[in-house]
């Protein structure tokens, strides 16, 4: 049996893994912020003695992507420095580590529209997104699995989803934008594909970079209409520019995420059925 340490284990990932690897014939212990503080090299090393772990999969970081427009060094200690903090640990105890990234890495200008792939250069155009491209050399330095997914949401926690449900219900319209295209992923997918990565034993056996979105493409407003259709909510779902809904932060027109490389035994569902799964799970909530 292998012990897997999850850290960021409350957000809505490390819920996905908890509820993943239920049935797991491994021994998956998520980690608080407060218990395991990856910028802290000592805190990281006594929890994987104590646990012993084989295996430590990061869902710790800094998500917020217009607060670190204003927080950009912060963005950076949590995002790279603890990223190094955890591969530097890891490797020296013989730890396998797999990182979750993000399709924030790539700038994906207007003339985009060819998925990128795992060996395309980043080229992030925000302070979140240069953030997350410098963790990923970290983790890639130490021999470790970069995961990279996008538009992540989750039956909990904050994400885009949640938050539409929310203003649809108290609104008879909203906006939303729709020159802005990626693929939305459920935190379940995805936390499937990790457990069955780290069940199988295939993650013994490889390093660098892996994408795994759902299948299929959208915009923030294909995919909040959906929402709200699933949701059968009474609600007019407008689209917009990105020049109208002006941000902090710059946001990729195109990051849909290349998935030809694929590990046997995971499954790619298209994103409105997964979608329409954890609607499901929140109605049961």
């Amino acid at each position: 049996m292998l012990n897997i340490l999850i850290t960021g284990g409350l957000g809505q990932l490390g819920r996905a893994l908890v509820e993943a690897s239920r049935n797991t014939p491994n021994h998956y212990i998520a980690l608080s912020s407060s218990d395991l503080d990856i910028t802290n090299k000592a805190c990281i090393d006594e929890q994987i003695v104590r646990h012993r772990a084989d295996v430590v999969i990061n869902c710790a970081a800094y998500t917020d992507v217009e607060r670190a427009e204003d927080e950009p060094a912060e963005a950076m200690r949590i995002n790279r420095d603890g990223v190094a903090a955890l591969s530097e640990v890891c490797q020296r105890h013989n730890v396998k580590l797999i990182h979750i990234s993000t399709d924030y890495v790539f700038g994906g200008d207007t003339s985009r529209s060819t998925p990128y792939t795992t060996t395309d250069c980043t080229a992030p155009i925000n302070s979140y997104g240069r953030s997350k491209a410098e963790g990923e050399m970290a983790a890639l330095s130490a021999n470790g699995i970069v995961i990279r997914t996008s538009w992540l949401y989750a039956p909990w926690g904050k994400n885009f989803c949640r938050t539409i449900l929310r203003i649809a219900q108290q609104n008879a319209e909203i906006s939303v934008v729709d020159d802005q295209r990626g693929t939305p992923t459920s935190a379940l997918s995805l936390a499937r594909a990790i457990t069955h990565l780290v069940d199988s034993g295939t993650y013994a056996s490889i390093s660098g970079i892996l994408h795994f979105t759902d299948g299929g493409e959208g915009t923030w407003w294909e995919f909040a209409s959906e929402i709200v259709r699933l949701a059968n909510i009474d609600c007019e779902v407008k689209p917009c520019t990105s020049a109208e809904r002006k941000t902090k932060a710059q946001r990729p027109r195109y990051s849909v995420l290349d998935k030809s490389v694929k590990i046997e035994g995971i499954t790619i569902t298209p994103w409105q059925e997964a979608l329409k799964e954890c609607i499901e799970q929140i109605n049961k909530i």
